[in-house]
């Protein structure tokens, strides 16, 4: 077997197992590039298992033969045929050879696998034969990439598992008054208002509608089951009331209700409306654009009162996102930032303060800067640093973050 590395642990930063699936750790260990990995048939292949009420799938597997107990991590694969024409990778990693997979996750697999995206073209099917595989690797280093042999649970029965974005509908004058029953489920699905799909289970829901010249008088609904129930409005009695669009905004206050907010002179065109229902607050934008399947960034810092960011501040980071509208990794948003608090960086996730930082610098300290022309270009890195400008007077400003290529735009509006 070729030999293609000797390992310096402090500069690769490879770890030994303390207990290895094969045994003890060796002297001078070198890395050879794999070339077998085995993983094992199943105990119970032949056993019928249905994923709903199942929490986990045994996979073992014997640790490719790279020279010595390294510590490294594996990753199962599905498929529905032998050959793995085509397949899904669970995104969970597994430190041991002994691999509890998530049953729901292969579930979601298989849905995908055939093609399912929602629950309106999902039939259901009896147990099938599931294959399955396991990628193993070393932290990031390719050449160690290697892939197992395919083994097989045969009697494997699945279900509608797809994690699909959250809806509520807008029932009133501009669909009609229809009147929201599952006899007008079809009619209804014009008027939802979905969640993100990068925020699933957020319960905050967007949608762009055209409301026509006097028709602006609606409330939601949180499920087809008539009148009564499950309806939320400006209040709890049975009245609109009317409300003003500031500069073409309104923010407010949502209730469990059947009172419809209404804007008795509204002349006609598109207004994206968000519910949030953490909150319980409702935002109504004319000529707003819809970004419920568009990925986004958050900003984070002086102007937003550096809230945190965590999943218990995303209600908080609704009006701090920067979308990538083109899906081309330019994220972008217009921001009124107040006087003397232009410092902030970027995150991509809600981890915490210390995952998923994109700034100015590696280190956790601002950088100043300063404009041309009322336009500042730089660089982006992963990592803490802040930008900042000490002499900032207030205003609006649009941002760009380009997360391909690590470059910010910012631009005085």
């Amino acid at each position: 077997m070729k030999r293609f590395n000797y390992i310096l642990f402090g500069i690769l930063g490879l770890v030994l197992s303390a207990v290895s699936c094969n045994g003890p750790e060796e002297e001078n260990p070198v890395l050879n590039k794999p070339t077998k990995f085995t993983l094992n048939t199943p105990a119970f292949q032949k056993q019928y298992i249905d994923l709903q009420s199942t929490l986990t799938v045994n996979l073992t597997c014997s640790q490719p033969d790279y020279g010595f107990a390294a510590a490294a991590s594996y990753f199962a694969q599905v498929s529905l045929t032998e050959d793995f024409a085509d397949f899904i990778e669970i995104d969970e990693a597994y430190s041991k050879c002994d691999m509890d997979v998530n049953a729901e996750a292969i579930a979601q697999a298989i849905c995908k696998l055939r093609g399912v995206t929602s629950e309106d073209d999902y039939t259901d099917e009896p147990a099938r034969t599931v294959y399955f595989r396991v990628r193993a690797q070393i932290l990031d280093y390719e050449e160690t990439n290697i892939l197992s042999n395919v083994v097989s649970y045969e009697k494997v029965k699945g279900y509608f598992a797809l994690k699909l974005p959250g809806y509520i509908y807008l029932v009133g004058a501009p669909e009609g008054w229809s009147g929201p029953t599952e006899g007008n489920k079809d009619h209804y699905a014009a008027w939802r208002l979905y969640e993100s799909k990068e925020a699933i289970g957020s319960k905050i829901y967007s949608g762009v509608f055209d409301i026509p010249a006097g028709q602006f008088m609606f409330r939601f609904y949180t499920a087809l089951t008539g009148w009564d129930t499950d309806s939320y409005g400006i209040q709890v009695d049975d009245s609109p009331v009317d409300i003003t669009l500031e500069n073409g905004v309104y923010s407010g206050a949502i209730v469990k209700g059947k009172g419809s907010y209404n804007v008795p002179d509204f002349a006609g065109g598109s207004v994206k409306i968000t519910v949030n229902m953490n909150t319980m607050t409702v935002k109504f934008e004319v000529g707003g654009v819809d970004v419920s399947n568009k990925k986004f960034i958050y900003l984070v810092g002086a102007p937003e009162g550096w809230a945190g960011p965590t999943e218990d501040n995303a209600s908080h980071y609704e009006d701090w996102k920067l979308y990538d509208m083109a899906d081309d990794g330019n994220y972008t948003g217009t921001f009124d930032i107040p006087e003397g608090k232009f410092m902030f960086r970027f995150y991509k996730k809600l981890t915490g303060w210390d995952a998923d930082s994109f700034g100015s610098q590696a280190d956790d300290a601002p950088v100043d800067f300063t404009w041309t022309d009322g336009i500042y270009e730089g660089t982006a890195v992963d990592g803490k640093g802040s930008w900042n400008d000490p002499t900032w007077a207030g205003g609006k400003v649009e941002i760009t973050v380009n997360i391909n290529d690590g470059t910010v735009l910012f631009e005085q509006k």
